[in-house]
C-alpha cells in the first residue's frame, strides 16, 4: 500500500503557530494471554493484534516489546480484572518488516484470519498509516503511537473537520518537534544555514512542505537536496552540497542504516556541522554508539526519558524505575520507544476495562475515543488533540553527552513543549578531533 501525500493549510497553520512559539526482539506470531470488559465477552478470549517493525531498518523501534510482554504477564498473569471477574486476553504480534505494504498485509490477516477485537501498531508512518487504513476500512478499533501527528494524519488524507471513525493516535506533533529543534538551534552560535535530509516518505514529504517557510520566516536558510528514496547507497553528493553551502546545522529524518552512511561519508569529506539532529536515529543510543566520540553532542527530540515525571497505570513504576528495570532485565540501555511500547497497553487496557460490550467493535472504539488518563509518557486524551482522533504528548529536546555506565547519556536542554520536565543543561555544539 502506498501512502498518500497530502498537505493542507490547516497543517501549515498548526505548524507555523507552534514553531513560532517554540522558537523563543519479538517473534512474529507470538502471543500472550490476558484482558476484557463487562458481560458478554466473559466466556471468550479478547484478541489484540500488534503490528511492529521487528526486522528491517526500523527494528530498533521494537526492541522493547518482549520486555513489556513480560511486564504484562507478571502484572496480570494472563487475565485482567474487570468488575471482579478475570477475563482472558491474547496479544498476537506480526512483523511489518519495516515495509508499509507488509504492514497492510499482516493487519488484514490479523483481522480476517485471527479475528482480532482491537488493533495496536507503532513506529513511524510506514507502520501506523497502512495499519490504520486497513482498520478504518474493516471497522476495527485501532490504537497507534510513535508517529508525529501531522505526518500520520496527512498521509491518510484525513479531513481536519471530521477525522476518522475507527482509528486513534497519540504522540508528539511535528510542529512541536520543529519548535524543539529550533529552540536548540538558537542555543548555539551558527550561520543559521540548515542542511535537510528529508526522504521521499511520509515524514520527509510532510516536513519538506511545512518547515521551510517557517525556517525562512525565522531567518534560517535551507539547503535542500530534494526528496530521495531509501535505502540510498551513498550520501556523498548530499554531503558535498551541504559542505559547499556551509550548512552548519543538519536536520534529518532517516533510519539508522541511512544515517550511518551519511555520517561516515561526512567524516570522509571533513564535513563538520555544529548541530546534528536526525529523527528515527538519534533517539537510539545503540544506533549512535558505533560512532564513538563522533556521537557526542548529537541532538534529539525527547518523547520520553527516565527524567519524565510520570508513572505507569499498569505497574505503578515511575519513568526512572521503568527504564532501570529494562536495563537490568535486558542488559541494554533504555531508549525512548520503551515508554510508548509500555503506554500503548496502558491506554488499551484502560479502554477495554471501560468498554460496555466487548463483542461490539463500536463499543470498544467509543471507549478508546473517550480516553482521559495520564500514562508513563504523559496525558492522553483524544478529545484534546490538534486534529480529530489524536492526542499530543509532551516533547522535550536534548543531546547525548559522555556517559558513566554507558557510552552516552541523554541530557535535557529544552522543555518548551514539556514544561513538567526539568531542563538540565544548555545545548552545546558538536566537537571534532
Amino acid at each position: 500500500m502506498k501512502t498518500k501525500a497530502h498537505t493542507s493549510s490547516v497543517f501549515q497553520e498548526i505548524s507555523r503557530r507552534t514553531l513560532l512559539r517554540g522558537a523563543g526482539a519479538v517473534v512474529a506470531g507470538s502471543a500472550l494471554t490476558g484482558l476484557s470488559s463487562p458481560a458478554i465477552a466473559q466466556s471468550r478470549t479478547i484478541k489484540i493484534g500488534l503490528v511492529m517493525p521487528q526486522t528491517g531498518p526500523l527494528a530498533f523501534f521494537s526492541e522493547h516489546v518482549e520486555f513489556v510482554f513480560g511486564q504484562l504477564e507478571r502484572a496480570f498473569g494472563g487475565t485482567i480484572d474487570v468488575d471482579g471477574r478475570q477475563i482472558a486476553y491474547e496479544i498476537i504480534t506480526r512483523d511489518s518488516q519495516s515495509n508499509p505494504n507488509r504492514a497492510s498485509e499482516v493487519a488484514s490477516e490479523l483481522i480476517l484470519n485471527d479475528g482480532v477485537d482491537m488493533m495496536l501498531a507503532a513506529a513511524t508512518p510506514e507502520t501506523t498509516v497502512p495499519v490504520s487504513d486497513v482498520c478504518e476500512l474493516n471497522g476495527i478499533p485501532c490504537l497507534t503511537n510513535d508517529t508525529p501527528i501531522e505526518p500520520y494524519f496527512e498521509a491518510r488524507g484525513g479531513d481536519p473537520k471530521k477525522g476518522f471513525d475507527w482509528t486513534n493516535h497519540y504522540f508528539f506533533t511535528g510542529s512541536d518537534a520543529g519548535g524543539s529543534i529550533l529552540n536548540m538551534f538558537q542555543q548555539i552560535e551558527s550561520n543559521k544555514n540548515v542542511g535537510v535530509l528529508w526522504a521521499n516518505d511520509g515524514d520527509g514529504i510532510t516536513y519538506s512542505k511545512i518547515q521551510p517557510p517557517i525556517l525562512n520566516e525565522l531567518g534560517f536558510s535551507v539547503t535542500d537536496p530534494g526528496r530521495f528514496d531509501m535505502p540510498l547507497s551513498s550520501y556523498a553528493a548530499i554531503v558535498r552540497k551541504f559542505r559547499e553551502a556551509e550548512a552548519e546545522l543538519v536536520w534529518g529524518v532517516i533510519p539508522p542504516p541511512d544515517f550511518t552512511t551519511f555520517w561516515n561519508e561526512a567524516a570522509q569529506q571533513r564535513y563538520q556541522p555544529k548541530f546534528v539532529y536526525c529523527g528515527k536515529t538519534n533517539e537510539f543510543p545503540a544506533a549512535l554508539e558505533p560512532f564513538g566520540e563522533r556521537a557526542y553532542n548529537m541532538t534529539t527530540e525527547i518523547w520520553w526519558a527516565p527524567q519524565y515525571p510520570y508513572s505507569s497505570t499498569l505497574t505503578g513504576q515511575t519513568s526512572a524505575e521503568l527504564a532501570a528495570e529494562y536495563e537490568t532485565e535486558s542488559g541494554r540501555q533504555w531508549s525512548m520507544p520503551l515508554g510508548f511500547r509500555h503506554s500503548i497497553f496502558e491506554v488499551a487496557f484502560d479502554a477495554l476495562k471501560r468498554t460496555e460490550n466487548l463483542d461490539d467493535p463500536a463499543s470498544i472504539q467509543a471507549a478508546i475515543s473517550t480516553t482521559d488518563m495520564v500514562t508513563v509518557c504523559g496525558p492522553v486524551n483524544f478529545s484534546t488533540g490538534p486534529l480529530p482522533n489524536t492526542s499530543a504528548t509532551p516533547l522535550a529536546g536534548g543531546q547525548w553527552v559522555p556517559g558513566d555506565k554507558y557510552l552516552l547519556d541523554l541530557v535535557i536542554t529544552e522543555n518548551a513543549f514539556a514544561p513538567d520536565v526539568d531542563v538540565q543543561a544548555q545545548t552545546q555544539p558538536m566537537k571534532y578531533t
